[in-house]
């Protein structure tokens, strides 16, 4: 207050003194009201569903009605954000996020009121799982008084064209899994699956799964994805992409000959530690096409038709990596494959056992094999092959016509006597009939291909009509498989 009586004389001696002190009163006379004018807007964007924040929203305030005032944010690493300046009055609050595309979402808007030199919070959050699932498969029973659908998730998913990214409606998607049966036929595994269908914008939702993996396949005419590894976690809402290639039909993916303008997959295994992993074979799955990695632990793999697929890694060592891979016509995508789990190598040892069941249908499969009819093929046999997949194994064994395709991954025919009263496809070809461990397979020979590896495998013995033992018959030829046990 002293410095409103000074006289003029004074005032200007005060200025003239500590002109630097002048002009800084002058600026905080400004700034002060200007803060007073407005306030302030802050809070965290939260991903309900992998119950973390949500780093890199787009955080957007807008004046309702609305108006010509408009703020906007970014979250940092830990979800936060702050919006400094704001006017005072109503606004309606959102946020943008690549997650939310994924899912099909639009995040809720959230209504705030800024008040002129104050702090106003504004959470924001992508719904919860039992939110997502209620507007997605509505109607749906609610877990506080369903328990069996607390057992039970939700998955969710885009089909897209690799080549303009655009969506794809129409496309057939298909979850396909393994149950141990166990009935009056004996013990095996069989397959089953479920499906949907892609909407105008190329989204399905497959609603009520059991929690636990599964296998996911999108088709369209002739053109398909490889399987995708998909987990669904109980009581929770899982999110997939899927990339139709333009030539990833069924002749095109069998083809493991590296074409020009193909695709291209290229980067590097490494370990939980960092470090490179030498000599880990890299392939990608239902091609059939294969390579090693150098002291680096890089590889590359081109000439690859395009679309969503799976890559695996095998080392001396570790278990199997896999990470899902988009290969792309004319580019180059890099990956990095992490074998994070290492597994003990032992010794090997001799086995000695008197001769019972087992060993005596072991016994006959040699026997078969000296006597050369049929086509055999041995445990040693599959090493040395270093196939991944069951399919990529019956690609090599003369006689039998594999095309990559279908919801099994792969389908498999010869010719025989039912193809001759029943001809279908090409040729008249028609499915063998399956053995497993001397009982006879309640499935196609695709399905054996998703229930077994070929590290599972003991031996196989391949038959004609014409060359088949008596004691395994088949109408269209017989594969009889023995397993490790």
């Amino acid at each position: 207050m002293g410095i409103r009586y000074r006289t003029t004389i004074e005032a200007m001696a005060w200025r003239t003194l500590v002109p630097g002190i002048a002009l800084m009163l002058s600026a905080a006379a400004l700034a002060s009201p200007l803060r007073a004018q407005t306030g302030t807007v802050e809070g965290v964007v939260f991903d309900s569903l992998a119950r973390r924040p949500l780093p890199a929203a787009l955080v957007q305030i807008v004046a309702a009605p609305p108006g010509h005032e408009a703020y906007s944010a970014t979250a940092d690493s830990l979800g936060r954000f702050r919006v400094e300046g704001v006017r005072p009055g109503s606004y309606i609050a959102g946020f943008l996020h690549p997650l939310l595309d994924s899912l099909g979402l639009v995040a809720p808007y959230r209504a705030v009121t800024v008040a002129a030199g104050e702090t106003a919070s504004l959470p924001l959050a992508i719904p919860g799982a039992a939110s997502l699932a209620r507007a997605i498969c509505a109607p749906v029973q609610d877990p506080r008084t369903d328990p069996a659908s607390r057992t039970t998730g939700t998955l969710v998913g885009r089909v897209i064209d690799e080549t303009n990214r655009q969506p794809v409606a129409g496309s057939l998607v298909a979850a396909v899994w393994s149950e141990l049966v166990v009935d009056a036929r004996g013990v095996r595994r069989e397959s089953r699956q479920v499906h949907g269908k892609t909407n105008a914008d190329g989204w399905f939702a497959m609603c009520d799964l059991e929690g636990g993996d599964y296998r996911l396949r999108a088709e369209r005419g002739k053109r398909a994805t490889g399987f995708l590894d998909v987990a669904v976690g109980a009581s929770e809402v899982d999110h997939v992409s899927l990339a139709l290639g333009a030539d990833s039909d069924s002749a095109a993916a069998a083809d493991s000959t590296p074409r020009s303008g193909g695709a291209t997959v290229a980067g590097v295994v490494r370990n939980s530690s960092g470090h490179p992993v030498e000599g880990a074979q890299v392939v990608v799955e239902g091609l059939g096409a294969s390579t090693t990695t150098n002291a680096s632990g890089a590889f590359s793999l081109s000439g690859l038709p395009d679309g969503s697929r799976m890559a695996e890694a095998r080392a001396l060592g570790y278990a199997p990596a896999r990470i899902a891979v988009e290969p792309s016509r004319g580019e180059t995508r890099s990956v990095t494959i992490v074998m994070d789990k290492q597994v003990k190598t032992l010794a090997a040892v001799t086995v000695y056992g008197k001769s019972g069941a087992r060993l005596r249908d072991l016994t006959g499969f040699a026997q078969r094999r000296q006597e050369g009819f049929g086509r055999f093929v041995t445990h040693a046999d599959i090493d040395k092959q270093g196939v991944f997949t069951t399919c990529d194994l019956f690609r090599r064994i003369v006689g039998l016509h594999v095309v990559d395709g279908g919801i099994y991954g792969c389908e498999v025919s010869m010719r025989g006597a039912a193809s001759m009263m029943r001809p279908r496809g090409a040729g008249g070809a028609c499915q063998p009939t399956v053995y497993l461990d001397n009982m006879q397979f309640q499935g196609t020979v695709g399905e054996l291909a998703q229930t077994i590896t070929p590290q599972q495998i003991m031996g196989m013995e391949v038959y004609s009509t014409a060359t088949e033992p008596p004691e395994y018959p088949g109408a269209c030829g017989t594969i009889v498989v023995w397993t490790l046990q």
